[in-house]
């Protein structure tokens, strides 16, 4: 158990503590992209804004804003719609909450329609166990692929699978 203990603070050293003024990323799009990007929460309010209307289970319609899930994925170089060709169309998008939770998109379902990556809800910020960012999907009622607390949107390409 000390030596567990003495590991256990030795490690801690080794890890830099936040310190008053540092930003966290508030959202990182990666993998294999041309150019990932690490966006902090003012670098997102000032894209370009789009709202989406939903109804949730209730039929009470609900107000989402917040920025194009394919135009982040534009900043971070992912081509999609007319760009997305040949051996591209192997990649999908992760993405992923804080808590863990993640859902799978294939880039070409952008060719139907595009998403949001919400920061209000009805004029207001998201709630903490939802926010402070979700993806919104106006068409999918059963919302298992609302990530909520989304922090990581990675690009990532199919591996062949031998039978």
């Amino acid at each position: 158990m000390k030596v567990l203990l003495a590991l256990l603070a030795v490690l801690c050293t080794l890890v830099s503590p936040v310190e008053a003024g540092d930003t966290l990323p508030f959202l990182t799009i990666d993998g294999e992209t041309a150019s990932p990007r690490t966006l902090s929460e003012a670098e997102f309010k000032a894209l370009p804004r789009t709202a989406v209307r939903v109804k949730d289970r209730s039929g009470k319609e609900h107000s989402y804003e917040g920025v194009s899930l394919g135009f982040l994925l534009g900043l971070a170089g992912v081509p999609l719609k007319q760009n997305l060709k040949h051996g591209e169309v192997a990649k999908f998008l992760h993405a992923q909450g804080r808590d863990g939770y993640a859902a799978v998109f294939a880039l070409p379902e952008f060719d139907r329609q595009d998403y949001l990556v919400a920061d209000t809800a009805d004029g207001k910020a998201l709630e903490p166990a939802t926010g402070p960012l979700q993806i919104v999907l106006p068409a999918e009622p059963r919302r298992s692929r609302w990530v909520k607390q989304l922090v990581l949107l990675r690009i990532v390409r199919s591996r062949e699978v031998r039978f």
